[in-house]
């Protein structure tokens, strides 16, 4: 008896410190602070496409105490990447262009990393597009997680895509909840409100299903039983007010899930603009003068 009790007892021993354990892991990782609501969606495994062979995207993170610090981490982890890339041995130094605006000398968002191997000297050029960073908890102190979207050059010449940043969707989350209710908020990143619309939809449609089915068998039952007549038509007619709620809360939630998928911003995305190339040349024929033309 003794020894059954002492087991019991180990094991609420484990079962305790595993959830306390379990727990303290949470802890060890919560996010206090972030850049922005939710990640942007080149973090997200939808880095954009690139217009031209000149240049690729490169993700780098990196993680310290202070922000400034994690930022410069993320440089020396792009500078050991474009190393392994292109099999430098050699060390690198940056040189870190400084913009004036206003005034005010600020630092570029373009870098170019020299390489130098022996007597020869190989220049990397990149371009910063975004940054998406986190104040992490551990037992020992916050951190900064700190994620850079690159353009790292594959040429001498590189020609970096122009990008700008948007959490607007328009037609493109609209469209997917219109087939699917709650898939526009899952491609704009609202994970849990699109699985919430979801499971309601399905929720709602399994509601209509069944209490359609109990009416339709009260129904038949009042044929079959007509001494009963009373009781099942007003079960049937219970079970037609419970179906036509439903359909009219399916209808107001789908009608919410299209306002919300246009509406609503998600998170942020990365929209490529197409290079415009203006050209000026004479013309000669019935009117001589001079075209201008615009390649987009």
């Amino acid at each position: 008896m003794k020894e059954s009790f002492l087991r019991i007892g180990m094991m609420a021993v484990i079962a305790s410190s595993c959830i306390f354990f379990g727990s303290s892991d949470a802890l060890a990782q919560k996010v206090l602070r972030k850049s922005e609501q939710m990640r942007p969606a080149w973090l997200a495994d939808k880095t954009p496409k690139t217009t031209n062979a000149t240049f690729h995207y490169q993700l780098v993170e990196a993680e310290n105490e202070s922000l400034e610090k994690a930022r410069h981490d993320c440089l020396l982890a792009l500078s050991r990447y474009i190393g392994q890339a292109w099999k430098i041995s050699g060390e690198a130094e940056t040189d870190i262009r400084m913009e004036q605006k206003n005034g005010v000398y600020k630092e570029s968002s373009v870098y170019t990393f020299h390489y130098k191997i022996k007597n020869e000297e190989i220049s990397i050029t990149s371009t910063k597009y975004d940054e998406y960073w986190e104040y992490v908890y551990y037992p020992g102190g916050g951190r900064y997680h700190c994620y850079v979207l690159f353009g790292v050059a594959d040429t001498s010449a590189p020609k970096f895509d122009r990008l700008s940043f948007t959490r607007k969707y328009g037609v493109r989350g609209m469209m997917r909840s219109l087939i699917v209710p709650g898939w526009g908020q899952l491609y704009k990143g609202s994970t849990v409100k699109g699985v919430c619309i979801l499971g309601g939809e399905v929720l709602l449609a399994g509601g209509i299903i069944v209490s359609e089915s109990l009416r339709s068998s009260y129904v038949k039952k009042m044929h079959e039983q007509p001494k009963h007549l009373q009781t099942y038509n007003t079960k049937a007619d219970n079970w037609e007010n419970v179906r036509n709620v439903c359909i009219g809360a399916a209808a107001a939630f789908y009608v919410y899930n299209l306002i919300d998928a246009v509406v609503v911003n998600g998170r942020k995305r990365a929209v490529v603009h197409k290079p415009v190339q203006f050209a000026m040349y004479p013309s000669v024929g019935e009117c001589n003068g001079v075209s201008f033309a615009l390649n987009f």
